[in-house]
C-alpha cells in the first residue's frame, strides 16, 4: 500500500515539474494569472470489499472467507487553484458517512458482526489535473486524486449477553485515483467526458471489546475488490463563472460491478 501512495505522489510531482520545464519565457511563473474556484460536491459509492485478519503466528494478514459492501456518501468543499491554463490543483475537505456493516471480528473474547449503520467522520485530500493535448474536438488530461476518511470513535453495547459488554472502534479508509480524462469540447457550454482510472480503496478497522473483566482487541484490513473505475460524466457551464458536473462510475471486479455517482457545483472568482 505504501508503494501505491509513493507512486501516486511521484506522478503528481512530475506533472508540476513538467510545467516548469516547458515554460516559454524566464519570466513565466506557475502562479501567474492564478484563478480560484470554490465548489460544493456530493458523492456516493457502494464497493465490494475483502477483509484481512492479522495472523499472530506468522505476523501476516490472512484473507477472510467473507467480505462486505462499503457504502459511503460524503459532502465536500473544494478550493481549486488554476495556476495557468490547463494546470490546476485542489484541496478537498468534507464530512462523510460510511457503513461497514457485516464485518465479522472473530478473535475478540466474543465474536461480533458489526451492524451499527452509518459512522460519521471527516474527509480530506487533494487532486491535480493537467491538460496534455488536443486532437480535433477532444482534449486529453491527466487526473489524480487522493482522499482520506477517518471515522469518529464510537462505543456500542453488545446485544444478547447476560452481562454488559461493549465494543468500540475507529474505521478509516483511503482512496487513490489516477488516469486519463477525455473531454469532447465541440459544444459551447456542455462538455461530456469519459475517463478510466486506476482506483484503489483500502483501509483498516480497529475494534476493542470489553465484557466485565474480559478485554480484547482486533485489527482488520479492508481492500476494494475493484481497482479500475470507468467514468462517464458531463460539465455544464451555466455562466462564465458557474458550472455543474455530474458523473457515474462503474468499477468491475470478478464478482460483479460496483457503482458510484457524484455531483459538483463550482464558482470561479
Amino acid at each position: 500500500m505504501k508503494r501505491t501512495i509513493h507512486l501516486f505522489i511521484i506522478i503528481l510531482l512530475s506533472l508540476f515539474i513538467s510545467r516548469f520545464c516547458f515554460a516559454q519565457t524566464p519570466e513565466e511563473s506557475i502562479f501567474q494569472g492564478t484563478s480560484v474556484k470554490t465548489g460544493l460536491g456530493f458523492e456516493f459509492f457502494n464497493r465490494s470489499m475483502d477483509t484481512f485478519t492479522l495472523n499472530s503466528d506468522t505476523n501476516g494478514w490472512d484473507k477472510d472467507e467473507e467480505g462486505f459492501n462499503l457504502k459511503s456518501y460524503f459532502f465536500t468543499f473544494t478550493a481549486e487553484f488554476e495556476f495557468q491554463e490547463g494546470l490546476s490543483a485542489s484541496a478537498i475537505l468534507g464530512y462523510a458517512f460510511s457503513n461497514l456493516d457485516s464485518i465479522i471480528f472473530r478473535k475478540l473474547p466474543f465474536s461480533v458482526e458489526m451492524e451499527v449503520g452509518q459512522i460519521r467522520g471527516l474527509l480530506f485530500g487533494g487532486e491535480i489535473r493537467k491538460s496534455l493535448f488536443y486532437i480535433r474536438n477532444f482534449e486529453t488530461e491527466a487526473f489524480g486524486q487522493f482522499l482520506y476518511y477517518i471515522g469518529t470513535e464510537k462505543e456500542w453495547e453488545i446485544p444478547g449477553l447476560s452481562e454488559k459488554g461493549t465494543v468500540e472502534g475507529i474505521p478509516s479508509w483511503m482512496r487513490a485515483s489516477i488516469g486519463p480524462v477525455f473531454t469532447y469540447r465541440a459544444f459551447d457550454y456542455f462538455f461530456p467526458y469519459f475517463s478510466v482510472y486506476y482506483n484503489k480503496l483500502w483501509g483498516k478497522y480497529k475494534m476493542d471489546q470489553t465484557v466485565q473483566d474480559l478485554k480484547g482487541s482486533e485489527d482488520k484490513k479492508i481492500s476494494g475488490k475493484s481497482v479500475i473505475s470507468i467514468n462517464l460524466g458531463a460539465i455544464y457551464e451555466l455562466t462564465d463563472a458557474f458550472s455543474i458536473k455530474g458523473e457515474a462510475s462503474f468499477m468491475p471486479h470478478k464478482d460483479g460491478v460496483d457503482l458510484g455517482i457524484q455531483f459538483k457545483a463550482m464558482y470561479i472568482f
